[in-house]
C-alpha cells in the first residue's frame, strides 16, 4: 500500500461505476432546474417590462424539477459503492 496501492484505490473509487451515474444524473437534473430557474426569471423580466402576465405553462421544465433535483442528491448522499467493501482487506497488507 505504501508505493502505488493508495493511488490505485482511490482510482478504483473514483472511477467507480456507480458514482460515474449518480453524478451524472446530478448533472442531468442540476440542469434541468437550472434552466427551468432562468427561463422563469426571464418571464418575470419579460412581465415587468409589458406589465402583463407571460405564459410559463408551456416551459419543458417541469414543476417536478426541484423534487427531482431532491431524489439526485439523496441518492448521490447514500451511495454505497461495492469497491468500498474491499478497502479495509487492502490496508491489511504492505503492499
Amino acid at each position: 500500500m505504501r508505493g502505488r496501492g493508495v493511488v490505485l484505490m482511490a482510482n478504483s473509487i473514483l472511477n467507480a461505476s456507480e458514482l460515474d451515474g449518480a453524478v451524472a444524473t446530478l448533472i442531468d437534473v442540476l440542469r434541468a432546474v437550472g434552466h427551468r430557474g432562468g427561463y422563469l426569471e426571464c418571464a418575470q423580466h419579460v412581465e415587468e417590462v409589458f406589465g402583463q402576465e407571460f405564459d410559463t405553462s408551456h416551459c419543458s421544465v417541469t414543476d417536478q424539477a426541484d423534487a427531482e433535483l431532491a431524489r439526485a442528491k439523496k441518492a448521490y448522499d447514500h451511495l454505497s459503492l461495492p469497491v468500498m467493501d474491499l478497502v479495509p482487506e487492502a490496508l491489511k497488507h504492505d503492499d
